[in-house]
């Protein structure tokens, strides 16, 4: 979600205050584009992939078991299979995984702590989520690394300020059983091609690599590194999921630019993920229209493994997370016109998601708890208490 309130001809129609970084040149912008959409590059663009899918709405439950996709994963590893996600039972199958959660947000806290100067933030971070997991029952979290939102930081350079906090903090989440964090690279000062339009570019960038950086210098290989210092990271945690981006080029980018940056990118994590000899973790891959529209994965879905399609909606509509041939989660989700029957399809359809946002410190509507800059006395708004009823029915 992006952080200011804008009029959207979208389904994405609140989002809470942020910073905005410098704009890119037009010239920038276009040479970027152009290396995003040259010959030789990691994706092969599709023509007709601006269509949308017909048929949208069809959609198939998978069967549980067996699970050839499973393979060798060890148990509690999750996977994908036809139009789901599952979780391994390490014996090369599984059931259907039906996460349920919320956003949270980062050492930031939305804004509050904005030169990190807030030496608590993350010990009231794990207050917050213990809160959401243990009396929400939430089995699903998003966390948004926006490390270009606020004061640049890095998950490469001096890591006591950001990166060892942040590691703490995914991992105590994943430390309750059955409980699974999606990393998400919300911002981060290597990435291109925001949108400049609409008042907020610090939530639409999109990955850049060796040829496209906006800086060769400071970082030679574009986002890779940062997508690689995430792997090392986590390698070995079954719990983490990774998110390559937030909402990429807002509305302003073409699905070929959007569909290449993440087949880089994806192969970048997989690339170092087998050097490290580990199980390939879930990864989430953004659409267009602040990934409110990922139909044209669904024309041609993306050739690795383990790849989910990631929408965000305020609310989001059926046929934006219906799909008979790939795996969605909703990654954002907000301002529900009828709450019943969305949550209703939901568990028909078995789609993970992920209510926006838990944040007492700030104000990021629409915010399931009132801002009362407390940690321990967290107070419900109506749309959190709309939340928690349905975690808590589960």
């Amino acid at each position: 979600m992006n952080r200011t309130a804008v009029a959207l001809a979208l389904p994405l129609s609140v989002i809470a205050a942020c910073s905005t970084p410098a704009a890119m040149p037009d010239a920038a912008v276009d040479a970027h584009v152009t290396a995003l959409d040259a010959p030789g590059r990691d994706a092969v663009v599709v023509p007709g992939v601006d269509a949308f899918v017909p048929g949208a709405d069809a959609f198939a439950l998978d069967a549980a078991t067996p699970n050839v996709d499973a393979g060798g994963l060890p148990a509690g590893w999750l996977f994908t299979q036809g139009n789901h996600v599952h979780v391994s039972d390490g014996a090369g199958g599984g059931g259907v995984w039906m996460g349920r959660g919320v956003n949270m947000d980062d050492l930031f806290l939305c804004g509050y702590d904005n030169t990190l100067w807030d030496t608590m933030a993350e010990s009231e971070l794990q207050t917050m989520a213990n809160t959401v997991i243990t009396d929400w029952h939430a089995s699903f979290i998003r966390v948004s690394l926006g490390m270009a939102s606020y004061t640049e930081v890095s998950w490469t350079t001096n890591p006591a300020q950001y990166a060892q906090p942040m590691t703490t903090l995914i991992r105590s989440m994943g430390a309750h059983p059955g409980v699974y964090v999606l990393v998400a690279l919300r911002s981060d000062a290597s990435m291109i091609l925001q949108d400049q339009i609409h008042g907020d570019p610090e939530a639409t960038g999109i990955p850049s690599d060796a040829r496209t950086t906006p800086n060769a210098t400071r970082f030679p290989t574009g986002t890779d590194a940062t997508y690689v210092a995430l792997v090392d990271t986590f390698a070995h945690d079954s719990f983490v999921m990774f998110g390559i981006t937030n909402e990429a080029g807002g509305n302003q980018r073409t699905d070929a630019v959007i569909r290449a940056a993440m087949e880089h990118a994806v192969s970048v994590i997989r690339a170092e993920e087998d050097r490290l000899g580990v199980p390939h973790h879930i990864i989430s891959v953004q659409g267009n229209g602040w990934t409110s529209d990922i139909s044209f994965y669904a024309t041609t879905p993306m050739t690795a493994d383990n790849v989910v399609y990631e929408i965000h909606g305020y609310p989001p509509t059926t046929s934006s997370y219906t799909y008979a041939n790939i795996p969605v989660i909703i990654g954002e989700y907000g301002t529900l016109t009828n709450a019943s029957a969305f949550f209703a399809d939901l568990e028909s359809k078995q789609i993970p998601n992920l209510a926006w946002d838990f944040e007492s410190f700030s104000d990021c509507t629409p915010d399931l708890l009132q801002v009362n800059h407390s940690a321990s006395s967290l107070q419900l708004t109506a749309w959190g208490t709309t939340v928690r009823n349905y975690l808590t029915a589960h």
